[in-house]
């Protein structure tokens, strides 16, 4: 084995060992660099802006101070107007929650009924029976966990307030020191490895600034448009079922999917039309991201084959849930740029 095949085997097994550490320490992991992943997302949002200000003889100082006092604004507006409704949907849905779950249980029985008096053979009711009763289990357990992580979340408002506030301070220094950062990160890489890290940077800058200005721009907007919708058709609990569906809608292929199902769900229990209807718009929406908002806002792709997206995708949400659907395809992306970077580099 050569030294470049030594090295490479070496690089791989140190970034492996770094993934499992990550994953093994993820919460108190997440407990520190927490206001850090908040201030790249904030550095992402603020940096073209002040760059604008900046080619208008604005100095950087001044121009990230002012788009914070912008943020601060639109901030206040959405605390004041929209986070107390959003709270009180997402108190009202988990109230209602054993309700709508035992109406759905005594469907489920109905469905249960039919199967026994069918001509089917028993084996495949036994199976039929199992499947449904596991997949009735595990959707109410799934819902129930993520409602209430959602309401603890919106409820622990202090602590959320305070890793942004200290999110945008180190977002500041991110962004009014960006180039001492790069000088001080190329400073400890030798040499013969800055033209290579420097490359890969830039492809990493550009998955990440395609992937939190586009796809949470595109969040907002469907989020923005399925709660109009939802509150058009009558539908209950319409902020925190949009909201979902918003979020959701940044997951590749399955996220339309799982942020349609709470709501048609909800609308199914008052009728069967009123559930075509919010499918309807969800599909609607969905065709209106796919054809207009997507191609207008998102300006490039990550670079993924869409089975590598699918399979970044199952992965994430196996090990960490919504929250790993939700990151798997930018880490997928940087990590294929990273490996990809160290091949080149030592083969």
């Amino acid at each position: 084995m050569t030294a470049k095949k030594k090295l490479l085997c070496i690089a791989i097994i140190i970034l492996l060992l770094i993934l499992y550490f990550i994953y093994v320490y993820r919460t108190k992991i997440g407990r520190i660099v927490s206001p850090f992943l908040i201030a790249i997302v904030i550095s992402y949002l603020v940096y073209p802006l002040v760059v604008r200000l900046e080619r208008k003889n604005i100095p950087r100082t001044k121009g990230i101070i002012l788009v914070y006092s912008v943020m601060i604004l639109v901030f206040s507006a959405v605390f004041v107007f929209i986070i107390p409704e959003l709270i009180s949907n997402t108190r009202q849905l988990i109230n209602a929650l054993p309700e709508i779950i035992s109406q759905y249980q005594a469907l489920f029985n109905e469905l249960i009924s039919s199967l026994k008096n069918s001509r089917l053979p028993d084996e495949i009711k036994d199976m039929m029976f199992k499947e449904i009763n596991s997949g009735a289990e595990l959707a109410q357990n799934y819902i129930a966990n993520g409602l209430k992580k959602t309401m603890y979340g919106l409820a622990d408002m202090v602590t959320v307030l305070l890793d942004v506030l200290l999110a945008m301070v180190i977002a500041y220094y991110f962004i009014k020191d960006s180039e001492a950062f790069k000088f001080l990160a190329l400073s400890i890489v030798p040499r013969k490895w800055r033209k290579d890290i420097i490359l890969a940077g830039r492809e990493i800058n550009a998955v990440l600034s395609n992937f939190i200005l586009g796809q949470l721009l595109v969040a907002l907007i469907v989020g923005a448009i399925e709660v109009a919708g939802l509150i058009l058709l009558r539908v209950k609990y319409p902020v925190i079922l949009g909201v979902i569906g918003g979020i959701t809608n940044v997951i590749p292929y399955f996220g339309p999917i799982i942020g349609a199902i709470p709501s048609v769900a909800v609308a199914l229990l008052e009728s069967p039309l009123k559930a075509l209807w919010t499918i309807i718009l969800f599909t609607v929406v969905q065709q209106i991201d796919n054809v207009i908002i997507t191609p207008k806002i998102v300006e490039g792709r990550v670079g993924l084959h869409p089975v590598a997206t699918i399979l970044a995708v199952l992965i994430g949400g196996e090990f960490f849930g919504i929250i790993g659907m939700l990151v798997a395809v930018p880490v997928a992306a940087m990590l294929k740029i990273i490996i990809t970077r160290i091949i080149e580099a030592l083969v």
